[in-house]
């Protein structure tokens, strides 16, 4: 499983004032790289974590949910593939 946080900054250059894809296509392929090899990528927005009081409930919600799948669920055996 890997979690990340999203956010624009990440896919920009000069301080955030341009695009980059170079970035978004090199972290796009990342993903793609993760889930062929059986890892679920979960992300989440910024603003969702900003807040403290607002980012908890949202966490334990999730994490709640997400232990509470089924034991069968798409989950790597080893990470060394």
């Amino acid at each position: 499983m890997v979690l990340e946080v999203d956010g624009i900054q990440h896919y920009t250059r000069n301080g955030g004032t341009e695009p980059d894809s170079a970035k978004y296509a090199a972290a796009m392929a990342g993903d793609r790289a993760l889930k062929f090899r059986g890892y679920e990528v979960f992300r989440f927005g910024h603003d969702e974590l900003r807040d403290r009081d607002r980012a908890q409930p949202l966490l334990a919600n999730f994490f709640a949910t997400l232990l509470d799948r089924p034991t069968g669920s798409r989950v790597p055996q080893s990470a060394g593939g």
